[in-house]
This record gives C-alpha cells, structure tokens and sequence, in this order.
C-alpha cells in the first residue's frame, strides 16, 4: 500500500527504507534488557524509538529532513503556512522543517504558562494559521491531538500532523485523528522497520518474538508489564 499517495510509490519506499537504515545505523531502536520502557504516556513498551539522536548526526538529519520536506510539499503544498514544534522533542525538528518550507514557526508548551489564549503558543502566530504540527515520533497519538487543540484554542486551524516515526499500532489512534479532523504524516512505521531488521538480524530471536506480541496487542502487553491499560480520548476543542 502507498501510505503517501502523492509520491510515486517507489519513492515512498525510498523514504521508509532510508528513515529506518538510519535510526538502526544510530542504534535509535532500542530493545528493554531488564525492564520495560515506560513512555510519558504511560504505556509500558519493550522497545524505544529514540527519534532524537538524529539531531547529533548532520548527514542522517539532512537525509531525512530533506525527503520530510518533500513530502510534505506534495501532499500539503498551500495547505499549511506555519510550522508547530511540540515542546520538547519536536522543536530542532520544526525549525529544520520550518527552513526548508520557508514557513514561520512557532512552539507550543505542554502546559499553558500565564494566561490568555496563547499561554501554550510561542513565536508570532498570525490570523488565519493554518498549522502543520511537528514531533519526533508518536505512539498513541493523544499528545499530538493535546497540541493541536492547544493551537485551535489560540486561533489556528490544524488539519496535519507530521512524524519522523509513527508506531501505528494502537488501534484507536486513527480513530482519535479522524475524530478531531487531523491526518498523521510520518516517514516510516513499524512495518517498515520489521522489514529490514530481519535481514541484519538486529534483533534477537527471543526478541523478536516479544516484539511482535507487543505489536499485536500493544495495551495487553502494557498493562501486563505494569503500564497503562486503556487509552483515554482527549476532549474535543471548545468552540
């Protein structure tokens, strides 16, 4: 399947193949050794996807910016005219983006500070926003829709949302987007990183196997490694 439809199909496997050869080359895609990871979410995993040692690498940061820009530019092209980094992990790579799109950006806080409608928001957000909100990776999908409705609180319209990495396994997530009109970007995906791993044999044989029982049932193996067990909506915007 062509998860990006603009782009001819080989190039979407371009984008995939070259986005997971290097998050392994960087050893981003971490297994657990004696406890399981635990995301900010809640979720108990036994892998990470460490999105950020991209930014210590120039070739790989350019690489993968470069094929995000394009991307972005064939499916969005007029639709979006600010760039919205999550704090903090999707800051270095909106303004990356940002420069390459030649779009303003700003950054929204996790929590409001101050008052007022733009207490989340830093930068000069213009009237009529129509922003593209930027992290690093996403599991669920929930802090990003938190994010985005922390801009249509300010005034923005938000109908997109871009990822370096998208797990694309808990089951709700694209219901969640649809639900508060927002379609997900990403450059690779979990699929795309079992298909080359077996190849390198980057992970083990029993790890392999844990793996992909947490692929099949991400909330089961999390809430039998102590994590979270259900996945809670967010609140539609107000009005």
């Amino acid at each position: 399947m062509n998860d990006h439809p603009n782009l001819p199909t080989g190039e979407c496997q371009d984008i995939a193949s070259d986005t997971v050869a290097a998050l392994l080359a960087l050893k981003a895609v971490m297994v657990w050794q004696d406890r399981p990871f635990i995301y900010t979410t809640g979720w108990a995993s036994p892998v990470y996807v460490d999105c950020r040692k991209i930014m210590s690498h120039p070739s790989s940061r350019r690489l993968l910016m470069d094929h995000a820009a394009d991307l972005l530019k064939s499916r969005l092209k007029d639709k979006i005219n600010v760039i919205a980094g999550t704090e903090s992990a999707g800051i270095p790579f909106a303004s990356w983006l940002a420069d390459r799109l030649d779009l303003p950006m700003v950054y929204v806080r996790k929590k409001a500070v101050g008052w007022g409608i733009n207490a989340q928001v830093e930068g000069d957000l213009p009237s009529r926003a129509q922003c593209l909100v930027v992290d690093d990776l996403t599991t669920d999908g929930l802090t990003k829709i938190a994010t985005a409705n922390a801009l249509r609180r300010a005034g923005a319209s938000v109908n997109d949302i871009f990822v370096v990495f998208n797990y694309d396994i808990y089951p709700q997530s694209r219901q969640a987007f649809e639900a508060h009109g927002m379609t997900l970007h990403a450059l690779a995906t979990w699929q795309d990183v079992f298909a080359q791993t077996k190849a390198q044999d980057y992970f083990t044989v029993e790890q392999a196997k844990e793996i992909k029982s947490f692929l099949a049932d991400p909330i089961a193996w999390s809430a039998r490694h102590g994590g979270a067990d259900r996945l809670t909506m967010p609140s539609e915007p107000s009005a």
